[in-house]
């Protein structure tokens, strides 16, 4: 043994201290450039399942890949709304509110995170139904978060 139990907790405490200037070092407009990049893409899955969900598109063989996307991209969303990305500190389409009411913000971050993964168990079942329910209830958990905590677009 090189070092014993000691040894290995100090090695990982070390690297957990190197790591963290790592994530401190985010500037505040590149944290609210990558959220809006995410929260893009995730429009982009979200806008694609919905022309299938609404039958504008019949070839349903892509729900899953979407399915998954949201959820994974949905996955940990609050935590790129650290203090210093608030709109009195960097220009960003978020409301002075969310971080005001982080509690509920984070709540509806999680909420959007559940009903997404359960989309994307709905996507392997092949339920088209289900799916489409499913969808419809992710789409509820976007637009209460958006409705809540985002500025509204202009045009």
């Amino acid at each position: 043994m090189h070092g014993g139990p000691f040894h290995v907790m100090k090695r990982l405490l070390l690297l957990v201290l190197l790591a963290l200037p790592a994530v401190a070092a985010d500037k505040p407009a590149d944290v609210v450039r990558y959220r809006q990049s995410v929260m893009k893409a995730m429009g982009a899955h979200m806008t694609a399942t919905s022309l299938v969900v609404k039958k504008q598109i019949g070839d349903r063989s892509q729900l899953a890949a979407h399915a998954v996307s949201i959820r994974d991209l949905s996955a940990g969303l609050a935590t790129f709304f650290p203090a210093d990305s608030s709109p009195d500190k960097v220009k960003t389409g978020a409301k002075a509110e969310l971080w005001q009411k982080l509690p509920e913000f984070r709540a509806a971050a999680e909420s959007l995170r559940v009903e997404a993964a359960k989309l994307a168990e709905a996507a392997k079942k092949g339920d088209g139904r289900s799916f489409d329910a499913q969808f419809a209830r992710v789409g509820a958990a976007c637009n209460a978060c958006h409705d809540r905590f985002r500025v509204k677009d202009s045009d």
